[in-house]
């Protein structure tokens, strides 16, 4: 069995220009060779943190976190996608962590 790591953001509300930003996401998503990407709204309240392949680790992970959110320091999560991101610490909201299934582990 695997273990999830989720960040969940605070939710940020209604953004200046959101409705535009989202009639411009959607031809962008549409064209031919186009990226989305993280650039495109809106992004989901909940990242990744990472997977691991025994609770020690994810327990190792969320005592990595919390050390760092004590201190007021962004998270740096990486991305499936090859972008790191750096979470502001007033930005989390909780962390969650759960057993899930892998394809691999079926």
């Amino acid at each position: 069995m695997a273990y999830s790591v989720i960040v969940w953001l605070v939710e940020p509300g209604e953004q200046p220009y959101e409705a535009e930003e989202r009639e411009l996401s959607a031809d962008r998503q549409e064209a031919p060779g186009a990226r989305s990407g993280s650039n495109v709204a809106p992004a989901l309240p909940r990242m990744t943190y990472g997977v691991y392949d025994s609770q020690s680790e994810a327990d190792s992970a969320l005592q990595q976190i919390g050390d760092l959110l004590r201190e007021n320091r962004p998270l740096k999560i990486d991305s499936k996608a090859h972008r790191v991101f750096l979470v502001p610490a007033h930005r989390v909201h909780y962390v969650v962590c759960e057993e899930v299934e892998r394809p691999m582990d079926g």
